[in-house]
């Protein structure tokens, strides 16, 4: 076992996080649950298959990290730091991700059901397969890349309230 890995597969829904460095680590496939990592660098680490669901990750940095397949419902990232990162298949079903930056960030076929997406930066964000069900896009910022990656009925929506970049 790597050094990285002692988290690795773990339940550590009720672990103190405040003083654990983040950064790098392989936290795939761990039960996080309801755990506060909001104001915390994260960048470069593996969470995988990990279950977010509850989490607080307000002012998160998670910049380059893998999240496919993870488990974020009802989850805290208002204004998080999301730049290129790995979120193909997540579910994000009533996740509040208000003036999150998502530069760059991969969320094909991610459950967005219920999702406020309000005030965040989506250029370069691709949504190919994912689905919508009651998005709020007000005053999201997007490009024209964005566009291209979603249903004509979710670009309506997204143009009446967001603004292009």
């Amino acid at each position: 076992m790597e050094p990285g890995d002692i988290f690795k597969k773990r339940n550590l829904s009720k672990v103190n996080f405040d003083y654990e460095e983040l950064i790098g680590r392989n936290l795939s496939n761990t039960n996080l649950k309801g755990v506060d990592l909001k104001n915390r660098d994260i960048h470069n680490a593996d969470l995988s298959g990990t279950d977010l669901s509850e989490a607080d990750l307000t002012n998160t940095i998670l910049f380059d990290v893998k999240l496919r397949g993870a488990n974020l419902q009802n989850t805290k990232l208002v204004n998080a730091k999301l730049w290129d990162t790995d979120l193909y298949g997540v579910d994000l079903t009533n996740t509040n991700i208000s003036g999150a930056d998502l530069f760059y960030a991969d969320l094909r076929n991610a459950d967005l059901r219920n999702t406020n997406l309000s005030g965040a930066n989506l250029r370069h964000t691709n949504f190919e397969g994912a689905t919508f069900t009651s998005i709020d896009f007000t005053n999201t910022n997007y490009d024209l890349y964005t566009l291209d990656t979603i249903s004509k009925d979710i670009k309506l929506i997204l143009e009446m309230q967001g603004n292009l970049w």
